[in-house]
């Protein structure tokens, strides 16, 4: 009996080779299928650190973007880089400045998606001594970047007063908000193009209010979400989920004031609680429940673009507004504000 207890043990048998194998099969691909299970990335940008874009913040830093199964890389970059990046499939979604009308005139598949303010939302400031609009004429205007809003807004306003841009009034380009305020007080500009809550600063500063162009309502792109009709035709789940926490994002603006001038506060590295305020109430009344992009915001684009081709352009060229017209109808918005 000694000796069959001291017999070695039986080798493995075909059925445990099998079932050993098949174990090992599905630890292999464990980590597989877990990523698998990971959220789809979407790499979007904000182009200003602007109270206009509470309620892109708003979805970021409150977990919208997850809610709605997204992994969102968003991050501020500015509209020339990123209409660049765009187009070079590095970002997903964008808001661009007008460089992207020039892309489209160009020929590039690129279109609006979503308005984040569909009318220019800022106020012109200048000198004291300065007491028209007309009194600017020899002098100079100190906008952003070239095709920003605050260039289209510069050009349109000298426009209806009647003075040329480049002849009668000297356009200087600057970086920033807090560019502009220094020039001016520097004594390289002479007016300037604010938002809020840089509006606040400028007459802090002693500027004073020639026009306060959220008043004349200005039909324009003043700040929107763009991408490309390639990535809307083949990642459109990708395109609803991301406007979806935008759109929470903007009835939690509505309903929770003090979040939203937390985050303006937070992002622009403004304290002063006049100043959130301010640009709290500002851009309040131009974030729109279903921010349908409208052809007259789009057609003010194209009417001060340099490309030959923009005259005979037709503004629905350079908008998608499916994704946000599919939300309205299903009902979605109306569910946000019960």
């Amino acid at each position: 009996m000694r000796l069959l207890k001291e017999l070695p043990r039986p080798a493995l048998t075909a059925t445990h080779l099998i079932i050993l194998f098949c174990g090992l099969c599905l630890l292999i691909d464990f980590p597989r299928d877990s990523r698998a299970a990971d959220p789809p990335v979407l790499r979007a940008n904000y182009a200003a650190f602007s109270g206009a874009f509470a309620p892109v913040w708003i979805a970021a830093d409150k977990g919208l973007f997850a809610k709605y199964g997204l992994n969102v890389d968003i991050r501020y970059i500015a509209p020339a880089t990123s209409t660049q990046a765009l187009l070079a499939k590095n970002l997903d979604i964008i808001n661009p400045g007008g460089e992207i009308i020039e892309a489209g005139l160009n020929g590039e598949p690129v279109v609006y998606i979503a308005g984040i303010l569909n009318r220019a939302v800022m106020s012109r400031y200048a000198k004291p001594e300065i007491a028209s609009v007309a009194d600017l004429r020899g002098k100079v205007l100190a906008v952003t970047v070239p095709g920003a809003t605050t260039d289209f807004a510069a050009r349109v306003l000298l426009q209806q007063a009647r003075l040329t841009p480049g002849k009668d009034v000297k356009i200087l380009y600057l970086k920033g908000m807090v560019e502009i305020l220094a020039g001016i007080n520097q004594g390289n500009a002479d007016a300037g193009i604010f938002t809020a809550p840089t509006t606040l600063k400028a007459g802090h500063a002693g500027l004073k209010e020639l026009i306060n162009v959220t008043e004349k309502n200005i039909p324009m792109i003043h700040a929107a979400f763009a991408s490309t009709r390639e990535y809307l035709r083949t990642q459109p789940d990708n395109a609803r989920r991301f406007l979806q926490a935008y759109l929470e994002g903007i009835k939690i603006a509505y309903t929770d004031a003090e979040l939203a001038k937390q985050l303006i506060g937070k992002y622009t590295k403004t304290t002063d609680a006049s100043d959130l305020e301010n640009s709290y109430q500002t851009f309040l009344p131009a974030w729109e429940r279903l921010p349908i992009v409208p052809a007259a915001a789009v057609q003010t684009m194209l009417n001060f673009a340099t490309h030959p081709g923009a005259k005979a352009a037709k503004p629905e060229t350079f908008i998608d507004n499916s994704i946000l017209a599919e939300l309205g109808k299903s009902g979605f918005v109306e569910r946000l504000y019960k």
